[in-house]
């Protein structure tokens, strides 16, 4: 997830960090927690858009080694071949970065156009490995929990999903 404007209107106006959007994501593996991160974004978002879809490059650049990583660990110790398939999921709750990154071939609108190198690198991959890219509901965004100040209710619903309970 991405918090489009970080602190913008909440913190000095002449630092320019102030402006900058946030990037929060949680990966799991069997529902556990295995890396999370919660960071401003390197450069500064025009619009919600943009800063979602790099917060989604931003994700699967983190994402992408720990399934390499697990696939050569089983070849390495020469694990059997389990019935289950590596099934994994991205949730994205902003409509308009979904259907940029679900969109093969790559389409821009005018807006889009000029941070369409991170959108094609990771809809080739995700495309390539066959991860789903998918509608979450924003009330259902664990992202939000390292992006957002959010009220007590809403914090509690959220942690408690992130640890299964």
């Amino acid at each position: 997830d991405a918090d489009f404007g970080g602190l913008y209107g909440h913190e000095r106006g002449d630092d320019p960090a102030c402006v900058k959007s946030r990037t929060g994501f949680v990966i799991l593996a069997a529902n556990c927690p295995i890396l999370w991160k919660s960071q401003l974004q390197s450069k500064t978002a025009l619009s919600t858009m943009e800063a979602e879809i790099s917060a989604l490059a931003h994700c699967c650049k983190e994402l992408f080694p720990l399934i390499d990583l697990a696939k050569s660990l089983a070849e390495h110790f020469k694990l059997k071949p389990v019935e289950t398939t590596m099934s994994v999921t991205i949730h994205e709750d902003n409509a308009a970065a979904l259907i940029l990154g679900n969109t093969l071939p790559p389409g821009y609108t005018p807006r889009s156009k000029f941070f369409h190198l991170e959108t094609i690198w990771f809809r080739e991959e995700i495309a390539r490995r066959g991860i789903n890219l998918v509608k979450v509901d924003t009330k259902d965004q664990l992202g939000d929990i390292f992006t957002k100040g959010l009220t007590q209710v809403t914090f509690e619903y959220l942690r408690k999903k992130l640890l299964g309970w």
